[in-house]
């Protein structure tokens, strides 16, 4: 899942090099906002992107392991604060770990290495809305989850999947969270990914079902109870 430098013997040395700018405007807004919840993860008002860059360099394991953690914590803010995945995703794009993993390439590496670098990217998002769902899954099951077990749990019943959803969402929105944040993550529950993984339903149709049922779940927090025969009759509705 992640790109691996084509020259694995060339040692980046931190003092000799800087981070190259963004190439587009998008880009610079968003290394900006790279940096900004960086300084916000790692306690440092006054860091720089130079700073940043410069110490995540090396081909060390620790020192990509570290690069990918803060990756994570990023996405994990991003996300929270109503960003899309794909958004975090272009955010990702503008860390010291991606940006090292391209410095040294020349522009026809760097086109080559830009589809794992992009599968790292989603897998990150992926892996940190996963893990998301479950911790709101302990809150509102009074159970310690990892995701395999919860998802294993969880398949072998559409209604037991859909509630579990409605319980998240509403677990979610309750913590103030936005509705569109929380239908992203409810896409990366066990109901959204077995029917998107195993049933090969369409993405649009997953996205469709996560953002009515969080319309649902507001309704039913306003005091506008929805039958649970209802969810299952769009579930039913959605695997047609």
């Amino acid at each position: 899942m992640v790109a691996e430098s084509t020259h694995p013997n060339q040692e980046v040395e931190s003092s000799a090099v800087e981070p190259r700018e963004p190439e587009t405007e998008k880009g610079r807004l968003a290394r900006e906002q790279y940096l900004s919840a960086a300084r916000a993860v790692l306690g440092d008002a006054k860091l720089s992107y130079a700073n940043l860059f410069e110490r995540y360099l090396g081909n060390a394991s620790e020192t990509q392991q570290a690069a990918q953690s803060l990756d994570q914590a990023i996405a994990r803010a991003a996300l929270m604060a109503s960003n899309t995945p794909r958004m975090v995703i272009q955010l990702l794009a503008q860390g010291p770990f991606t940006q090292r993993q391209t410095y040294n390439l020349s522009p026809e590496e760097k086109q080559a290495a830009l589809p794992k670098l992009l599968q790292y990217a989603q897998a990150t998002v992926e892996g940190v809305q996963q893990q998301r769902f479950v911790d709101y899954a302990n809150v509102v099951t009074g159970k310690v989850w990892n995701y395999p077990d919860l998802y294993r749990a969880h398949i072998g019943s559409d209604l037991a999947a859909i509630q579990l959803d409605q319980k998240v969402a509403a677990a979610a929105l309750q913590a103030g969270e936005s509705a569109e944040s929380v239908a992203a993550l409810l896409q990366q529950g066990p109901y959204g990914r077995f029917q998107r993984d195993v049933k090969q339903v369409k993405s649009g149709m997953i996205e469709q079902y996560a953002r009515g049922t969080v319309a649902q779940v507001q309704e039913i927090q306003a005091l506008r109870p929805v039958g649970v025969e209802k969810l299952q009759k769009r579930s039913q509705d959605m695997e047609r």
